[in-house]
């Protein structure tokens, strides 16, 4: 059950926040160890607690229980020096980083505008481990929820209003067996979960679940990390809500044993494993060279009653939630529980990891209405932003009538950031307060705008941007795949072999931007079949298609051109 925690503010005003009991997590290893850990580790294991700041959980959920070790045994390393292509898609141009989470400074809870003092953290949660399937055996409404029998052909499955996907390639589901695989969104508290790191680290994506197949399957997550270059990103994963959080990779960290690859666009982290369990994105700021400052988007959603009582007292609640898509979908669903509705929603808010900076938030009324003990400004401490433990952060103002005879009605509300002197320039969007407004208790419509991402937007960790804009609807309607087994065999069979010009899969890598960390293609089975897998669910542009002949073209591989042309051009993408 949700347990709440209320703090008092100056003049009467107070924010409240929806506390999660905690789960843990181990790294992918066999079913043997896993055991043996259970057996001997799991009551005696004690790791780092963080709280999880708001963060709208999602859950990707695989049925089938066979295990399928990775590739690695029977793999075989491909040459990766020299690959010949324009400096501006080289990876060298990324520098790999050590982030060392225990050298940042520990952020404190105490606000010099607020007196709110943070509850204590809750203990591990004491429920039984969860099997595979017990997080999409609760019901969920339609939009959150969808699912399918897979047969080895595979399928790509999307949540649209929560730009979340999963693509399971052909070949994952083992010949003649059928499996059902759901995914879904997980409301349930019990399932938002701290993992063990720095008191720095912030929370950038869903948690994701999914289940083991015979070969990487790819995860979609949305972010709101803003200047990539700024972040030192790390993914952590649990196989249930039992068994520890542990940290699988650290970008710009990985090694011949790390097992899953991370791709960070500008706006997506697109994950490739095998391994069964949850997943979730963290991030804190970058020391590679100096002290960056990262920045996550925030948006703000103000809710109340549907109706303007006409002598009681009127109570607003301004939720404060990472700017993902869903945000909007999840605040609906507090709001449902409690009567109220949503009501407005606010512009972009940049956050940053600066020292103690808080969150203030700022509410005016127009026409006969006043906040209640003139708690017109609240602040909020900088770690039960960037890293608390509620999943719901919210604060409440109450408003009273102060001249019944007028109709007018206006509240304005607006969220700032204390931004420290001396800053870099490219923060100028920190001292940006976000607004917003409304003038009536009519529920807000919904708009699908500002629940989706850009597909398009290609800016990845070696900054190198090849897509535009924020918003794109020129977008694959189908989820069908635009490259066969037969396509993609018969590319395999041209690009896995090692060239004299290295215009293979490792030119095909660079051309696409997941050049990276190359090393983890070298040790699959077939490298160009996990670029191409990861191209499938990156690249859903009606010109995709168009754009991979093209790099071959470049690439001087007319083998790969004609095969790519092949494809019957009546096709809906192309």
């Amino acid at each position: 059950p949700k347990r709440s925690g209320t703090g008092r503010l100056p003049h009467g005003g107070a924010y409240l926040t929806d506390w999660s009991p905690k789960l843990t997590h181990h790294p992918g290893q066999t079913r043997a160890a896993k055991k043996r850990r259970s057996c001997t580790k799991r009551l005696s294991f004690t790791c780092p607690r963080l709280p999880i700041n708001g963060l709208l959980c999602t859950a990707v959920s695989c049925i089938p229980c066979i295990h399928f070790p990775a590739f690695l045994s029977r793999s075989y390393i491909y040459p990766l020096d020299k690959v010949s292509i324009n400096e501006s898609y080289s990876s060298s141009t990324y520098s790999k980083r050590v982030c060392s989470v225990e050298s940042l400074e520990t952020s404190t809870n105490t606000s010099a505008d607020s007196t709110y003092d943070q509850a204590p953290m809750l203990p591990p949660s004491s429920s039984p481990a969860i099997r595979p399937t017990t997080l999409v055996e609760e019901p969920f409404r339609g939009a959150e929820v969808t699912h399918a029998t897979l047969t080895p052909a595979g399928a790509l499955l999307r949540l649209a209003t929560y730009s979340t996907a999963l693509l399971i390639p052909e070949g994952a589901i083992p010949k003649h067996q059928r499996h059902s695989v759901v995914l879904s969104i997980v409301r349930d508290d019990k399932h938002h979960v701290p993992v063990p790191t720095g008191p720095r680290s912030t929370y950038l994506s869903p948690v994701v679940f999914c289940g083991p197949v015979n070969k990487p399957i790819v995860m979609q997550l949305p972010h709101c990390a803003e200047n990539l270059s700024d972040w030192a990103f790390s993914l952590y994963s649990a196989p249930d809500n039992v068994t520890p959080w542990c940290k699988v990779v650290t970008i710009g960290e990985e090694t011949l044993n790390t097992p899953a690859l991370v791709q960070i666009d500008k706006r997506y982290a697109y994950v490739l494993t095998e391994a069964f369990g949850k997943y979730v994105l963290v991030g804190e700021s970058a020391t590679d060279i100096q002290e960056r400052v990262a920045c996550k988007r925030l948006r703000l959603f103000i809710c109340g009653p549907s109706t303007v009582p006409e002598f009681s007292d009127v109570s607003l609640r301004v939720y404060i939630v990472e700017d993902n898509p869903g945000a909007e979908e999840r605040c609906r669903h507090c709001e449902q529980e409690i009567g109220g509705v949503l009501l407005g929603r606010s512009t972009v808010l940049h956050f940053a990891d600066v020292g103690q900076a808080g969150l203030n938030i700022d509410l005016q009324c127009v026409g006969g209405w006043r906040a209640k003990s003139s708690s017109e400004r609240q602040t909020i401490p900088f770690s039960h932003v960037w890293n608390s433990a509620c999943t719901a952060l919210h604060c409440s103002f109450t408003l009273c009538r102060t001249e019944h005879d007028k109709c007018d009605f206006k509240i304005v509300v607006q969220a700032s950031q204390d931004v420290p002197q001396g800053l870099d320039e490219r923060l100028t969007a920190i001292g940006v307060p976000a607004t917003l407004s409304i003038s009536s208790f009519v529920p807000m419509a919904k708009d699908g705008r500002h629940c989706q991402h850009s597909s398009s937007s290609f800016e990845t960790m070696t900054i190198c941007s090849v897509g535009s804009g924020d918003h794109n609807t020129n977008l694959l309607a189908t989820d069908r795949f635009r490259l066969s087994k037969d396509v993609k065999r018969k590319l395999c069979r041209c690009l896995d072999p090692p060239t004299q010009k290295r215009n293979d899969w490792r030119m095909l890598a660079a051309h696409l931007n997941v050049d990276r960390y190359l090393t983890y293609f070298a040790t699959r089975p077939s490298p160009t079949d996990q670029i191409l897998d990861l191209w499938e669910c990156r690249n859903r542009d009606l010109n995709a298609l168009q754009q991979l002949i093209e790099i071959c073209r470049t690439m001087e591989r007319p083998d790969a051109v004609a095969i790519l042309e092949q494809i019957q051009p009546a096709a809906p993408w192309v």
